[in-house]
C-alpha cells in the first residue's frame, strides 16, 4: 500500500485560483484514496480547508503544521498539555512588540513577518515563504503525519509531496520525496523526483505514476 502525503498551498492548489482546489484534482485524490491512502498535510486551519477543498475526501487531514489531526470522526490535538497556557504567554509577548497575529485551533499565525523573536527553547517558529507559524518545538508536518499513520495503524511506502520550506520535515519521514514543478530550489534539490507539472496537476501526475506502476527507474521505491 502507498501512503501519499501532500502539502496544500502551491502543491495541491494554485495561487492563480486563490488556492481553491480544482475539481479534477480532488476527483483524482478521492479515487486514489479508495485504493491506497492520501493525507493532506498543511499549515492551514480546518475552517479554510472546508472552503478551499469542499469536494476533497482524503484518508486524513494533518492540519496546522502537524498540530491538529482529523482522522474520520476523530480530532486529535498533537501538542503538549500545557501548550495553550504557553500560547497565551506568546500572544502577550507578540502584542507587546506590536506584532499582529491570529490563532488557529492550536497554533499562532503571523503573516508577512520575517523578524526574529526569542520565544524559548520549547517553541518553534516555522517559516513558509513570507509567513510564519508558531507552535511547540517538537511539532511539525513530519511528526503530525507519523502520528496520523500510527493512529490509523497503517503500513506502506510513504511518499511526501511539497513546494516550500515547511515541507522539509515532511520529507524527513518519507521513503520518497517529491517536488512539484513550482517548488522552491532547495525543495527540488532535496527531492528524489521533480514533477514536470506544477501544483495540483503535478500531484495528479504523481498519482497516475503510482496507479500505473511506472515510477522512473532512478527513483528507489523498493
Amino acid at each position: 500500500m502507498w501512503i501519499v502525503a501532500s502539502d496544500f498551498d502551491r502543491t495541491l492548489s494554485h495561487e492563480d485560483d486563490s488556492f481553491v482546489m480544482r475539481k479534477e484534482v480532488a476527483s483524482k485524490i478521492n479515487h486514489f484514496s479508495t485504493i491506497h491512502r492520501f493525507f493532506v498535510v498543511t499549515g492551514r486551519e480546518e475552517r479554510y480547508m472546508r472552503v478551499l477543498a469542499p469536494d476533497l475526501r482524503p484518508t486524513g487531514w494533518v492540519l496546522e503544521n502537524g498540530a491538529l489531526l482529523i482522522l474520520g470522526d476523530r480530532r486529535i490535538l498533537n501538542v503538549p498539555e500545557d501548550w495553550f497556557e504557553t500560547r497565551k504567554i506568546i500572544g502577550e509577548k507578540l502584542t507587546k512588540f506590536g506584532i499582529s497575529y491570529s490563532l488557529g485551533d492550536v497554533i499562532i499565525y503571523v503573516n508577512s513577518w520575517n523578524g526574529k523573536l526569542d520565544l524559548g527553547p520549547e517553541v518553534r517558529i516555522e517559516r513558509n515563504r513570507e509567513d510564519a507559524m508558531i507552535l511547540p518545538g517538537n511539532v511539525d508536518k513530519g511528526t503530525g503525519l507519523r502520528r496520523a499513520i500510527q493512529e490509523m495503524h497503517l503500513e506502506g511506502k510513504i511518499v511526501a509531496v511539497g513546494d516550500a520550506e515547511n515541507d522539509e520535515s515532511l520529507f524527513k519521514v518519507a521513503d520518497v520525496k517529491v517536488a512539484v514543478a513550482n517548488a522552491i530550489p532547495p525543495i527540488k534539490r532535496m527531492a528524489d523526483l521533480v514533477m514536470e507539472k506544477e501544483d495540483g496537476e503535478g500531484v495528479v501526475e504523481l498519482l497516475d505514476m503510482i496507479l500505473s506502476g511506472r515510477f522512473p527507474k532512478n527513483v528507489d521505491v523498493n
